[in-house]
């Protein structure tokens, strides 16, 4: 291993001829560098191995092995994969100079040498192989660091799934005997008691259906479905399970399909469904009075590309035959709620994060819900956004590709 003591840069010489040698040794530490020699191609590779130099000049024509042999197979060392090598030689013709390079060599230097050409070229080539190498090692770095965040990336998905799919048992069994329990003879107490483990249960299990959701997104292994559905029962699906909630809240809650959006058309129905219950749940958690409205509308903004072409492989390949089936739907779940302030309005989409501090502890949730519904709307090939005003209510709009229903 080559010494970090080394007071001095050392450079090896190698050449039979003996005047070479003096006047390179000469030109060399009078520049401030260590010299040492050897007279044929395999006392320099055996000195290469033992010495570790900074630099090796190499004389071309010499016995046993020539400057090219040696170089090649200083090359071949690992600890001389990117040494810098000088060829020095009388042969300037161009098949010489190619075969030197061919063979490893980082640069030339033609005979007879000019000491101070020497030493400017011997100095600008250490530099510049140490900032080479610099750069090799920091883009190693990088890879294992870019490589350390993926396997990290990976273990964090690894470990949602399978702690959130272990809770889901036990959490069912609960729910399930809370169901039981609020079928029996209860006194009032008693049922207010079991309603609040059924709801807080409820909660629970929303925020563990979100995680696996999450860690199933990150890991690349949640899969679109293809299928026909109708537009506005999709929309009621939604919207029905937050009616009661609403009303007690005394909040109008509607919902409306505008023309001329089809009355069917094929997507994934779980996912809109699950990416408008999101968003629905939020305005009716966020909103203490007025009215929630959702929409459905046809997008005719022009798009530049197919979305759904951009998924490559995957993609339904109908859609890719059909583009004039092809239209933009999009949903607008509008609130006249607390409002979110411009500054927050990019953050609730990433994980795990909220507007703010204080709506984390008045309002329950683990804030995964927009991320996901984000990167749902973005796996089908749309967009989310979200237009807000503190204290007078949000508007969150999702635009996807979708197919009118085949024939």
């Amino acid at each position: 291993m080559k010494s970090d003591r080394r007071e001095a840069p050392l450079a090896l010489v190698v050449d039979d001829d003996a005047v070479n040698r003096l006047l390179t040794r000469e030109a060399l530490e009078g520049a401030g560098w260590s010299v040492e020699e050897a007279t044929n191609g395999r006392e320099g590779l055996a000195s290469f191995q033992r010495l570790r130099p900074d630099v090796v000049l190499l004389d071309v024509m010499m016995p046993e092995m020539d400057g090219f042999a040696t170089c090649a197979a200083i090359r071949n060392l690992p600890e001389g994969a990117h040494t810098p090598v000088l060829i020095m030689t009388g042969l300037d013709d161009y098949p010489s100079i190619t075969r030197a390079y061919n063979t490893g060599a980082t640069d030339f230097l033609t005979k007879p040498l000019n000491g101070l050409l020497l030493t400017h070229r011997v100095r600008y080539i250490v530099r510049a192989s140490r900032v080479l190498r610099e750069l090799r090692d920091s883009q190693a770095s990088l890879l294992q660091a870019r490589d350390a965040a993926i396997e990290g990336t990976r273990l964090k998905s690894e470990f949602l799934a399978t702690v959130s799919h272990e809770t889901r048992t036990p959490l069912n069994g609960v729910l399930g005997m809370a169901d039981w329990l609020l079928d029996t003879e209860l006194t009032p107490e008693q049922r207010d008691c079991a309603e609040t483990i059924r709801a807080s249960g409820q909660t629970l299990l929303g925020i563990i259906d979100n995680l696996l959701d999450f860690s199933k997104i990150e890991s690349g292994k949640l899969q679109l479905k293809h299928i026909d559905f109708d537009v506005q029962r999709l929309l009621d699906d939604a919207v029905g399970p937050f009616q009661e909630r609403a009303r007690g809240k005394g909040i109008a809650l509607s919902c409306l399909t505008q023309p001329p959006v089809p009355a069917w058309l094929r997507g994934d129905p779980d996912r809109l469904r699950q990416i408008l219950s999101n968003l629905i749940g939020n305005a009716v958690k966020f909103t203490e009075r007025g009215q929630i409205e959702v929409h459905a509308d046809l997008d005719e903004t022009p798009k530049r590309q197919n979305p759904i072409e951009e998924r490559g492989p995957a993609a339904s390949g109908a859609a890719k035959k059909n583009n004039a089936k092809l239209i933009h739907l999009r949903f607008s779940v509008s609130d006249t709620g607390i409002g979110i302030a411009q500054e927050a309005c990019t953050r609730i989409f990433k994980p795990f994060m909220q507007a703010d501090g204080s709506t984390t502890r008045k309002y329950d949730g683990a804030g995964l819900g927009l991320a996901i519904c984000q990167q749902l709307v973005e796996l089908m090939g749309g967009s989310l956004r979200v237009d807000s005003v503190p204290g007078q209510g949000s508007v969150f709009q999702f635009t996807v590709p979708l197919e009118r229903k085949a024939d």
